[in-house]
């Protein structure tokens, strides 16, 4: 592509034709309607300028030595080109299908010779103003790509950070509030048997505190690893997927069957993090809402992109009425934060014939 073609107060325009006297005469056309023009006298000659002084119009022969005006045409719209610099072509040759061939070639438009000059004015005022358009066109595009590419920037610095934050959350309640319960449960073990000796009674009241501490220290260990287990660290994403799923069938007696293919090394460690959160997500569901007694997950990284699968075979529902009260924001959550990735979630339910969830993002830039 040529560098961004700024407006200028004479347009620039480039006169190619192999005779002196038709180039002249364009020219003595043009320039008094304040147009800055140059002459080449082939394609070739054109190419050369069109690179130094990037101009708003190229007008082309058909004929010429060296190279023709179809030729050069073509090679000016491998470069880039385009409709940001219109390409008007002319010919005296009127035999053939060179009116075609010029369109084929790439060209904005056509002039037959001998050149009517009231003609060539209008055809190149109005190509001049398409340029025009079309630059602006492109620049708005070129600006709205950026503004959409620091958007999807500033989403994942702050999905990062609300990522950060969970795992400084689940470190202090591991450490700090765990450290602590347990030091107040030995305290009480202490403290128990020495009441017992004296009164069952307080020995009974003790024993039920250290329980509820008990089941208090599991509740919090539970919620630590929900917000960060820190075997994804460890173990890695495949390893912690099977301890999840073996543990969600172990604590809600639905079957499970997963399938791993392929390896997740060298993924970001933001998509293993949002692999990790939908099938998470996913599987929450699965115990709240779809009433299975069976689901499988499986993970693909055989590939880029890599594919995640999960099905369950519950009541399923109906995704024409995905978010009419607010039931399926986590579904939201999980597409949202996919496509921040640059990948997709499907969703496939129907009521009666359960639910299947598939993703697929990239996890790496390497090729299939």
């Amino acid at each position: 592509m040529p560098p961004e073609n700024h407006e200028r107060d004479k347009p620039v325009i480039i006169v190619t034709d192999d005779r002196r006297a038709s180039r002249h005469m364009i020219r003595n056309i043009l320039e008094p309607e304040g147009y800055n023009v140059f002459e080449a006298e082939n394609g070739k000659n054109a190419l050369e300028l069109c690179k130094s002084l990037q101009p708003e119009l190229l007008l082309l022969d058909i004929i010429m030595p060296v190279m023709g005006g179809l030729e050069a045409c073509r090679r000016l719209m491998e470069e880039g080109y385009g409709k940001q610099m219109p390409v008007l072509m002319f010919t005296a040759y009127n035999e053939g299908r060179e009116v075609e061939k010029a369109f084929e070639a790439g060209a904005s438009d056509f002039i037959n010779k001998p050149i009517n000059p009231e003609e060539l004015r209008h055809r190149v005022s109005r190509l001049l103003h398409l340029g025009r358009l079309e630059r602006k066109r492109l620049a708005a595009e070129a600006e709205l790509q950026s503004s959409y590419e620091e958007i999807q920037l500033l989403s994942r610095k702050i999905l990062n950070a609300y990522e950060e934050e969970r795992v400084r959350l689940a470190r202090e309640l591991h450490d700090e509030v765990g450290m602590t319960l347990t030091t107040i449960k030995l305290n009480l073990q202490l403290l128990n048997k020495e009441v017992k000796e004296n009164s069952g009674q307080h020995h009974k009241k003790m024993t039920e505190v250290i329980a509820s501490l008990s089941g208090l220290q599991e509740t919090i260990r539970s919620k630590a690893l929900f917000l960060r287990p820190p075997s994804l660290d460890e173990l890695g994403l495949f390893a912690v997927i099977e301890n999840m799923v073996s543990e969600f069938s172990r604590h809600t007696g639905i079957k499970s069957k997963l399938r791993t293919t392929g390896t997740p090394e060298g993924v970001p460690v933001e998509v293993e993090t949002a692999i990790y959160r939908c099938i998470q997500e996913a599987l929450t569901n699965i115990a709240r809402h779809a009433r299975a007694d069976s689901f499988s997950v499986e993970l693909d990284f055989s590939g880029n992109p890599g594919r995640v699968s999960i099905i369950d075979n519950g009541i399923g529902f109906n995704t024409d009425e995905i978010n009419p009260d607010g039931k399926h924001l986590g579904l939201q959550g999980m597409q949202e934060r996919v496509a921040l990735l640059s990948g997709e979630l499907i969703l496939d339910s129907k009521p009666g014939k359960g639910t299947g969830i598939q993703i697929v993002i990239p996890v790496s830039d390497r090729e299939n």
